[in-house]
């Protein structure tokens, strides 16, 4: 992206000239096309009756092709879903029973020492019903030391591996490829949380050989709230239970059979079809600043944000790795002697006061985690280091 590129992207998100908006790892910002796209598409297909929707539900299959092939998978291999979340808790709905070993012991799962919060519940609660038992192992950016802690926790009951393509609090990434091909060696099925991958940085899911992964269209797509993205790899798909019966996860027959691909997780019923729809829009923009061109951006502003901080060590730490192949377009930066109160306090002020929109990363961290999103420029990262000293002198 060049200077033209990035005035462009910012004159069509009016909000980032009335906020100093650094939490794109939360929630990106929609283009006005894109927004536009959706108002137009929403009016239509709400206005227009069945023939509209039916319209706009060809083009929300359109958008998920589109989506596939962005993400290196067959077209059957991916579901809208809601949100990451739900199709976190449509994946793992696995068949438990069938997995446990003979002594009826829970299924043991493997899962990282800092995944998102709502993948903690999730497991926790699978954990609490007793279908599984939780080994935690430990999370770097290095493929070797990740496979050491692998190869020190995995038993003979570990069936499924859970792991984020790139760490929510500190933007980390990990060797997925790496991970999965583990699995597969052992028979574990790979989940990999990509929420805060996709768009950041070119994916191939056929060639990181996981099981299944999940992401969604509002976080580094910069799409609209309420699509989420589910992928299972085609040879993994009937190992799978879908959570929900009804109109696209059936066949209309008897015996009830599953729709083949990933639509059975898809549930078709009489659902906002624009909102999906919209991803086409939200494709056109994306691929309006050429190949590559916003990875490169926010690449280059994420080096550039690393090599400030380091340049005040008194002020600042930084806690992720700096070469980009192991990192992402997000940061988490300490502030020496600050507890999480002080900093969440903080935080709470300045939205309040300057209409600042941080995030702050609670124990063990102690941070605010930034984002470094294609739209953001290098001056509202100045203004956030000010705001910074007159608070922590």
């Amino acid at each position: 992206m060049n200077t033209n590129d990035i005035a462009r992207a910012r004159s069509a998100i009016p909000v980032l000239s009335q906020t100093l908006y650094l939490n794109t790892g939360t929630s990106g910002l929609p283009s006005q096309p894109v927004v536009e796209k959706l108002l137009e598409l929403t009016r239509y297909s709400e206005l227009g009756g069945l023939p509209a929707y039916g319209e706009v539900s060809q083009q929300a299959n359109q958008a998920r092709s589109r989506l596939a092939k962005f993400l290196g998978a067959d077209d059957d291999e991916l579901a809208f879903t809601w949100n990451a979340s739900h199709s976190l808790n449509s994946a793992m709905w696995l068949r438990w029973d069938t997995m446990r070993p003979a002594t009826d012991k829970p299924v043991d799962v493997l899962i990282s020492d800092h995944e998102y919060p709502t993948t903690d519940m999730i497991f926790d609660y699978l954990q609490q019903i007793g279908k599984i038992r939780l080994i935690r192992y430990k999370l770097s950016p290095i493929a070797d030391e990740v496979i050491e802690s692998l190869n020190a926790n995995v038993t003979a009951e570990s069936k499924v591996l859970v792991a984020s393509h790139v760490c929510c609090n500190t933007g980390l990434r990990s060797d997925v490829k790496a991970i999965s091909a583990w699995c597969r060696e052992r028979g574990i099925i790979s989940y990999v949380d990509g929420a805060q991958a996709v768009g950041q940085f070119n994916i191939d899911l056929h060639d990181v050989g996981c099981d299944i992964y999940i992401s969604n269209g509002h976080k580094w797509l910069y799409g609209p709230n309420g699509v989420g993205l589910l992928y299972v790899r085609k040879d993994f798909i009937e190992k799978l239970d879908p959570p929900m019966v009804g109109a696209g996860t059936i066949t209309w027959e008897h015996p009830i059979k599953w729709t083949p691909g990933a639509g059975r997780f898809e549930l078709q019923a009489t659902r906002p079809v624009q909102v999906f729809a919209a991803m086409n829009a939200v494709m056109d923009w994306y691929e309006s600043f050429g190949p590559g061109g916003i990875e490169a951006r926010m690449r280059e502003l994420t080096a550039w944000f690393k090599r400030r901080v380091l340049e005040m060590p008194d002020r600042f730490t930084l806690i992720c790795p700096l070469p980009w192949e192991h990192s992402s377009a997000m940061a988490s930066i300490q502030f020496p002697g600050k507890t999480i109160n002080e900093i969440g306090e903080f935080v709470g002020r300045m939205f309040n006061e300057k209409k600042a929109i941080l995030r702050p990363v609670g124990e063990p961290f102690n941070a605010i985690r930034m984002s470094m999103a294609y739209y953001n420029i290098e001056d509202e990262y100045e203004r956030f280091f000010e705001l910074c000293e007159k608070e922590f002198k």
